[in-house]
């Protein structure tokens, strides 16, 4: 009996240690975070050139030259304010703004599908300005837009447009659920070029699958960051980087530590 309470109150610390460790390593996340947030005000950093971004302007060339439009949706993944979905769409708009961009320089057309309707004032603000920046403020009309509710109904507008117009291009990012393969191979059906992005892991597959260029994951975070050149996700980025590295190093140390016998690490991390 005295063994069986030894070991349970050996669970128990170890239990409480785990989640003081959590604890302390979540504030020390929060800690790196803003200091990085902070000294971006002075000091601006550059993300790493994502092939998937560079070949956005390649799309639009070839859109260009085939004399077909630009598809861009972000998928029906729910409200702006859903936590891990609403992101990715404000991700996905940042990126909207760059290819409008990019369309409206080389005169291509582009028809951006939105079945959020809390997001579609965001759409259109943020292609009416792209079309300003680019000087050219009466070539934009709000017909581009589509908004569809619905998932089945989204899809068979999508499918439909695609048959009608056939893109050269389409562009993918987003938070996506099972339309991501249906549009993903409707676009291959027509021989558009594609470029998938999204956080939403059991979508991947199906995107990495369907399109040629891709963001996987915090890649599509990263790119919007990149174009929006916003110092506080540019500087959260970095931080969340360095909060990695510690952590893989922490458990790199953690695993020869227990290869040799020693369990202090795993033991604080409650493992």
């Amino acid at each position: 009996m005295d063994r069986l309470r030894k070991t349970e109150g050996k669970k128990m610390a170890i239990i409480v240690t785990g989640r003081l460790m959590t604890f302390i390593l979540m504030v020390l996340t929060f800690i790196v975070m803003y200091y990085y947030m902070a000294i971006n005000k002075e000091e601006e950093y550059n993300i790493r050139t994502l092939p998937a971004m560079t070949a956005i302007p390649e799309a639009v060339g070839r859109a260009a030259e085939m004399g077909q439009p630009v598809f861009w949706t972000p998928g029906i993944s729910g409200s702006l304010n859903d936590s891990t979905q609403g992101p990715q769409v404000l991700a996905a708009i940042s990126l909207l703004e760059y290819l409008t961009e990019e369309c409206a320089k080389a005169g291509v057309e582009l028809a951006a599908y939105c079945p959020l309707p809390d997001a579609m004032p965001l759409v259109e603000e943020t292609m009416r300005t792209a079309y300003l920046r680019q000087g050219k403020p009466e070539e934009f009309n709000v017909e581009q837009i589509v908004f569809i509710s619905g998932q089945s109904a989204y899809l068979s507008g999508v499918l439909g447009y695609f048959q009608r117009a056939k893109p050269a291009s389409t562009i993918l990012v987003g938070g996506f659920y099972y339309e991501a393969v249906v549009i993903g191979e409707a676009g291959n059906t027509i021989g558009a070029m594609q470029i998938g992005g999204t956080n939403n892991t059991h979508q991947m597959p199906f995107l990495v699958a369907t399109c040629d260029y891709m963001l996987l994951a915090e890649e599509l975070f990263a790119a919007g960051a990149s174009i929006s050149r916003n110092r506080d996700e540019l500087g959260s980025i970095k931080g969340e980087d360095i909060m990695k590295l510690l952590l893989a190093a922490i458990i790199g140390v953690g695993f020869l530590l227990g290869a040799a016998g020693i369990t202090i690490i795993a033991d604080m991390l409650g493992w």
